[in-house]
């Protein structure tokens, strides 16, 4: 007995699927390449890191040194610390 399946593609919207159980997380590492590995290679050391962090809710406040009362503290000081834990 042989059971035949079909199936459809659902259509593609010009739009982002919505949710309020996202966190956006923005990063960025700029480093140094000093540090010689090889003749021809150098090592990154990362030596300045930025991170911020924004939900649905607070993406268009003004000022990022405002808490979010749902995704809390949206500026890490500490961001190696932060992202990590």
């Amino acid at each position: 007995m042989e059971f035949g399946y079909i199936y459809y593609m659902a259509t593609l919207k010009n739009e982002l699927p919505h949710s309020d159980n996202v966190l956006f997380v923005s990063y960025d590492f700029e480093t140094t390449q000093y540090t010689k590995v090889t003749e021809t290679a150098t090592q990154h050391i990362p030596n300045l890191v930025c991170l911020q962090q924004y939900c649905s809710r607070c993406e268009m406040l003004p000022e990022i040194d405002e808490d979010c009362e749902r995704c809390g503290r949206r500026q890490h000081d500490d961001p190696i610390g932060d992202l990590l834990s």
